[in-house]
């Protein structure tokens, strides 16, 4: 099996993207925008941690607007260089929308039918197998389900993702039914890689025929590019919606892919190894420090908010910078 992965990443201190940006977004900037785009100097130490704890990647695909970080390594064997207009219909260009990006990347030139997405800000944290993202030639993964989802507000964040998740699952118990899902493969949905309150959640709603919601996971997602394909195969009509040139709520996002997964049985149950969230804050710099010295924790997201300040940006980045040179004080083969 060869499992590629795919990392998008931008450079939103170019002053060509800026201008336009700026162009395309004029007077209705955001407040979350500068959260999203922020550039925190951290990328090259993506690339150190997969070579030291995932040396067994096939390839890996470098998603970037066309401008590629300056260190970067062109001829580095496994790594492939693809801009959005090398496989995103024109129809969706210029895009700044994450989202019209993602739901794309079945249309990448040569990439396996096998790969792992990772946002720029997720970090493997110490060494993984090809077995932690596959096995059987099924992406590894836990459908926990959860009654607890609350839609949220807040005037910076507006309602972050929780509206799209929302069209997540709508679409997938329009083309599912829970009910036929578990017949088909009831350990899957009532097996010990869910826990005592995951198989507990199971039981309770066993006679459920639609799906609720499943547990929160922002961390490297293992994909199979079929998937996306059939994805767009049956809602082409709200996939094409989705790929606006910024983010609407009433959209897909890329859990979709990973619901679809579940919903079709096209996973293997696994009880998820520890991984790690932060919302990078100063107050939360000395847990975050702690995780990235050690190697218990199996992936680390590093996710930047517009809570943060740019007085706590800029010591935040300071001081996480260090700490992942000292954690891979050597380059890489994926920079010059």
């Amino acid at each position: 099996m060869k499992i590629d992965f795919v990392v998008t990443w931008l450079d939103a201190n170019d002053p060509e993207w800026l201008a336009e940006y700026h162009k395309y977004r004029g007077d209705k900037i955001q407040k979350e925008d500068k959260g999203r785009y922020r550039n925190w100097g951290l990328f090259r130490y993506w690339f150190r941690a997969v070579e030291n704890y995932a040396p067994w990647v096939n390839k890996v695909f470098l998603v970037t607007n066309g401008k590629n970080p300056d260190w970067i390594n062109p001829n580095h064997p496994k790594l492939v260089l693809v801009k959005h207009s090398d496989y995103m219909p024109e129809k969706y260009l210029p895009t700044f929308n994450s989202r019209a990006i993602e739901l794309n990347f079945h249309r990448i030139p040569g990439l396996s039918e096998y790969f792992v997405y990772f946002n720029d800000d997720m970090f493997i944290n110490r060494p993984v197998s090809p077995e932690y993202y596959f096995k059987n030639g099924l992406p590894c993964d836990s459908n926990e389900e959860t009654l607890f989802f609350n839609p949220s507000w807040d005037p910076q964040n507006k309602f972050s993702t929780k509206i799209s998740i929302y069209c997540d699952i709508a679409i997938l118990n329009y083309h599912f039914n829970r009910n036929e899902v578990i017949k088909e493969a009831k350990m899957k949905w009532f097996g010990p890689h869910l826990g005592f309150m995951g198989v507990l959640t199971a039981l309770l709603i066993c006679k459920f025929p639609h799906f609720q919601f499943f547990r929160w996971r922002h961390f490297e997602q293992p994909m199979l590019k079929s998937v996306i394909q059939e994805i767009w195969d049956v809602e082409g009509d709200m996939a094409d919606k989705t790929c606006t040139q910024f983010r609407h709520d009433v959209s897909f996002n890329p859990y979709i892919i990973r619901y679809w997964q579940f919903a079709s049985n096209k996973f293997e149950p696994m009880k998820l190894k520890c991984g790690k969230l932060f919302t990078v804050e100063k107050r939360l710099l000395k847990d975050i420090i702690k995780v990235l010295r050690g190697e218990k924790i199996y992936s680390v997201c590093l996710n930047d908010t517009p809570y943060c300040t740019d007085l706590d940006f800029e010591e935040s980045k300071k001081v996480i910078v260090d700490t992942f040179e000292k954690k891979f004080p050597h380059k890489s083969q994926y920079e010059l």
